[in-house]
């Protein structure tokens, strides 16, 4: 079995020994007793083995967060879910700042976690950067 390695080649007389075989040996899959006792072929310099393109997962889309402060003089209710049909769990008063998604559905904006406010009553800071997670 010949031992391919892409550390550095040193050729003795007949033979060519590679300076990582036993490593080499270990990844291949072979023994690492069975790779020092087998006598190295005489050949060429070998050339480098061209691998084939390694599949790359796509990274997960980020999400745009900006900052948004409440429009209205009554302020505005955080629900449970997107519409009015879903719980109050809170409040933002008057000219209050408060960070969510920058995309809305349906007319609300997500804060997090069950957590959400109407997009009538609100308006984006645009003096301050939108940031993505």
């Amino acid at each position: 079995m010949t031992v391919k390695s892409f550390d550095r080649v040193k050729t003795i007389g007949f033979r060519t020994v590679a300076a990582s075989a036993l490593t080499a040996a270990a990844v291949l899959g072979g023994t690492a007793a069975a790779q020092a006792t087998a006598p190295a072929k005489a050949t060429a310099p070998a050339k480098a083995a061209t691998a084939a393109p390694a599949t790359v997962k796509a990274p997960a889309a980020a999400v745009k967060y900006c900052k948004y402060k409440v429009t209205t003089q009554a302020g505005v209710n955080v629900r449970s879910g997107p519409g009015t049909n879903y719980s109050i769990v809170g409040t933002y008063a008057y000219g209050q700042t408060f960070w969510a998604k920058a995309a809305s559905v349906n007319g609300w904006r997500y804060i997090s976690s069950a957590r959400y406010v109407t997009t009538q009553h609100t308006a984006q800071v645009t003096s301050t950067p939108c940031q993505y997670s």
